[in-house]
């Protein structure tokens, strides 16, 4: 199997290609924006470029013989799209759509895995959410996520190609970012901080 995996030089996306390495040939295409790093990926079998998902002519070249595109090239922090929505709209939802029209127009056949989060689903008062439930986001990020989701699915709609978007939740693991909840909380509780609380300390949260 030949995989492209956009952002793999991050959290998510370098744990992937950790676990891929042996079973796939792989491509990294990653902007290397504040949340990725290179040493997420030290001595891992891939072949790495840099560079932004916004670029169409990149993006083109490097699916012409790919088998999948895992996408998790995204802009992830809650608090930094309120200061600056932005990158958020250009990376989240433009960065999504040069993708989409790069399978349509180079490699329709290509299998395209899209990362998203539960995040689109909004604030839940009791229970848990189900795929089926509407999106209701409640940030600028969120917005940006489910934007990316619909283009996908209105790609598979109208264009039949082949497309699943998976809808992360809390995760947590080696290579996080540390502005993170889990990796502050750990990083603080060592040495002795105060760990934050968010809202009125009510929000509930499974891992």
């Amino acid at each position: 199997m030949r995989l492209l995996v956009t952002g793999g030089a991050g959290f998510i996306g370098s744990n992937f290609v950790r676990y891929m390495e042996n079973k796939a040939e792989i491509i990294v295409v990653d902007a290397l924006k504040y949340g990725s790093n290179l040493n997420n990926l030290k001595d891992l079998n891939h072949r790495f470029i840099q560079g932004n998902i916004c670029d169409y002519n990149l993006v083109a070249e490097l699916l012409k013989d790919r088998d999948a595109v895992v996408n998790f090239a995204a802009e992830s922090h809650v608090d930094r799209s309120i200061s600056d929505p932005y990158p958020f709209i250009e990376t989240n939802i433009v960065g999504t759509y040069t993708i989409l029209e790069a399978i349509r127009k180079v490699n329709s056949g290509i299998r395209f895995i899209h990362i998203s989060t539960d995040e689109v689903y909004g604030d839940i008062e009791e229970g848990s959410f189900k795929e089926g439930n509407s999106l209701r986001p409640s940030s600028p990020y969120s917005a940006s996520k489910a934007s990316a989701d619909m283009l996908v699915l209105s790609y598979v709609r109208t264009y039949n190609l082949n497309a699943v978007i998976t809808r992360c939740t809390n995760n947590f693991g080696p290579y996080q970012f540390p502005e993170k909840l889990i990796p502050k909380a750990i990083i603080r509780a060592k040495m002795d901080e105060m760990i934050p609380i968010y809202g009125a300390g009510e929000n509930v949260r499974d891992w």
